[in-house]
């Protein structure tokens, strides 16, 4: 999709996720919004739940405990963690209506190509060589980059700094001593934190990708430099496959190649056994939430991209219909570094006693990603327009990810029919499946608001349930129907939400 195409569709999805109830903002619509700051609406809270609920799924039958970490920390966490002297963004500002923009962003926009960990006079040599201008008055930007700290300062009572957390990962780390006392000393142990992070973003774009205020999903593994080359749990999984672009592939302009777990250790492309393995459960962790495999990449980030304590780093990426290839989430191998700076600024030893008696830093591998993402990549992939009614707009998502499982209608608001339908609403309750009863309109515009709002399946009763107390399931995608007796409706529909849809 060109540029021109990718910004209609944007524009297109932003106001169709408002009007549907997904996504309201810039916030407060009321007031004056600020961009950055955005709410779920009715349907799009319930839809962010069910992408919160496959996290923790994938995250607990792995072994994985949650966590939860207050959001507002001392400053002296931060100095530990780098994100007080180095968590910031470059920044260009234009020289006729003065807004700012994030550079690397502006370029990657503007041209299509990523510009990661690029230094400041190659982001403004990429600025003058495309002829990049403000997007918002076009007009020159400066000739001069300048830094802008990303970290959320308050202050607690009268004098005490204090940060928003600008992400879950730094606050997992901190009751270390606990884990190991849970543990039992026994590396590796695993844990996760779902919850809100901030970021003070200098011009928040492209809707949901980019905000100020977010929610963040990020597991840790605690493991040992020996473990990590010798991981059990690999072997059950090696021969599964990633869509792996290796720094390799990228150099020699290569597209990314379907790789075993096994052979990508062969081939050089991945370093342990621990780390392929934690990069199998991020992509099992998007698998589970519905997005498409030919939708997802792993791109390995360049040597001169990663951080200086970090072994290895591979982004997954999502293409969207909006944006392109979209970062969601980044599994990393941070080594030793975040233990022992909290180790350092703490004056506390965070170590593990093994069982020959040495006293060891363990190694963090770490999954993270925002739950807003692949929220919104969800909506991206599966908003459509009808080919035979292109008024008519369809929300595909796949059935265990609808925000409501089934809309209940009576064809007509009398003759006994909605007495009925309550009837069916009835005999559906306790069961887990969540319903939305509605009477108002003809059938058709019923079908096409609950099409709009992703609910996967209809039932409607009409005349004929009152003789043969059987209702009829229209499916939302294909709009094949199938008649099912009422007392089989619970255990039909809890199948189609499972596997999919079956007129038998």
């Amino acid at each position: 999709m060109k540029n021109g195409a990718r910004e209609g569709f944007q524009f297109e999805l932003a106001t169709y996720l408002a009007d549907q109830d997904f996504v309201y903002g810039p916030e407060p619509e009321l007031y004056t919004p600020i961009a950055g700051f955005y709410s779920y609406g009715l349907l799009g809270k319930a839809l962010k739940n069910k992408v919160e609920d496959k996290v923790r799924k994938v995250f607990v039958e792995h072994g994985f405990f949650e966590v939860e970490f207050p959001l507002i920390s001392p400053e002296i966490i931060w100095k530990a963690s780098g994100h007080l002297d180095g968590f910031n963004d470059s920044v260009i500002s234009c020289s006729k209506c003065k807004s700012s923009f994030r550079a690397d962003k502006l370029i990657e926009e503007e041209t299509g190509k990523e510009i990661a960990g690029a230094k400041d006079e190659d982001l403004l040599a990429a600025i003058k060589r495309n002829e990049i201008k403000c997007p918002n008055c076009k007009g020159r930007l400066e000739w001069e980059i300048t830094r802008h700290s990303l970290m959320m300062k308050t202050i607690i009572g009268r004098d005490i700094v204090v940060y928003n957390r600008p992400e879950t990962a730094t606050t997992t780390y901190l009751p270390f001593k606990r884990y190991v006392q849970f543990f039992r000393g026994k590396l590796p142990f695993t844990v996760f934190q779902i919850g809100k992070a901030f970021r003070n973003e200098i011009s928040p774009r492209q809707h949901l990708l980019r905000m100020r205020e977010f929610t963040q999903a990020e597991a840790q593994i605690f493991i040992s430099k020996d473990q990590k080359q010798n991981f059990p749990p690999f072997k059950e999984v090696e021969n599964d496959l990633l869509p792996l672009w290796s720094e390799q592939l990228q150099k020699s302009d290569k597209a990314p190649e379907s790789v075993s777990l096994k052979n990508a250790l062969k081939n050089n492309y991945l370093k342990n056994q621990a780390y392929a393995w934690a990069l199998l459960l991020a992509y099992k962790v998007f698998l589970e939430m519905g997005i498409p495999k030919e939708k997802m990449r792993f791109r390995q980030h360049h040597s001169n991209e990663r951080a200086f304590y970090a072994d290895d780093a591979w982004d997954l990426e999502i293409e969207l219909n909006s944006f392109g290839w979209t970062e969601c989430c980044g599994v990393h191998d941070r080594t030793t570094y975040d233990l022992s700076q909290h180790a350092k600024f703490s004056k506390q030893k965070l170590v593990v006693r093994t069982e020959d008696g040495k006293e060891i830093v363990p190694d963090v591998i770490e999954i993270a990603f925002g739950v807003d993402r692949p929220f919104y990549a969800l909506l991206d992939l599966a908003f459509f327009k009808r080919k035979d009614d292109d008024k008519r707009t369809v929300l595909s998502l796949p059935p265990s990810m609808a925000p409501v499982d089934v809309g209940v209608f009576p064809l007509i608001k009398k003759d006994g029919l909605p007495e009925k339908a309550k009837e069916v609403l009835q005999a559906l309750k306790g069961s887990g499946i969540r319903t939305y009863y509605d009477d108002s309109g003809s059938i058709g515009k019923r079908y096409s608001r609950l099409d709009a709002g992703g609910i996967p399946f209809c039932v409607t009763i009409d005349h004929d349930t009152l003789k043969d107390n059987a209702v009829t399931i229209r499916e939302r995608d294909s709009l094949k129907q199938t008649r099912v007796k009422i007392k089989d409706l619970r255990g039909t529909l809890e199948k189609f939400l499972e596997k999919g849809f079956s007129e038998k």
